[in-house]
């Protein structure tokens, strides 16, 4: 049986878990800002391109766990559905980009917001991924 690669899969090898990387991403990463989500990434020299990625909502901002599962569900499926804006503007960069969003108001919003949001940090991430490699 063959597998089929579909577009929109986020496969388990493109999740950021650990926690070194994840500590590394605060204390040493770069911001891209699209009210209200952040998004902090590393790069590293590699062979070819990939990337990781987590989501996070703060218990400060967050403060039910249904709002903050919310949040990160909406920002995953809107990442999962656009991704393709990063890997094919890094296709041919060699690079490894591990990044986190996070979601930065308590108020609620809709999929379409975050989807703009998320498609604008994309982009700037890609732009700016461009120009540290030039």
């Amino acid at each position: 049986m063959t597998q089929i690669s579909h577009p929109y899969s986020f496969k388990r090898d493109k999740h950021l878990k650990s926690r070194k990387a994840i500590g590394a991403l605060f204390q040493h990463g770069c911001e891209v800002r699209s009210n209200p989500v952040r998004l902090i990434y590393t790069t590293e020299q590699s062979a070819s391109f990939s990337y990781q990625v987590c989501f996070a909502a703060p218990k400060k901002i967050h403060h039910f766990a249904v709002d903050r599962n919310r949040n990160k569900r909406l920002m995953h499926e809107a990442f999962r559905l656009n991704h393709n804006i990063l890997t094919e503007a890094l296709a041919d960069c060699p690079v490894k980009l591990q990044f986190m969003f996070v979601a930065q108001n308590s108020s609620k919003m809709t999929f379409d917001e975050m989807e703009g949001r998320i498609k604008q940090i994309l982009a700037r991430l890609a732009e700016r991924v461009k120009k540290e490699m030039i």
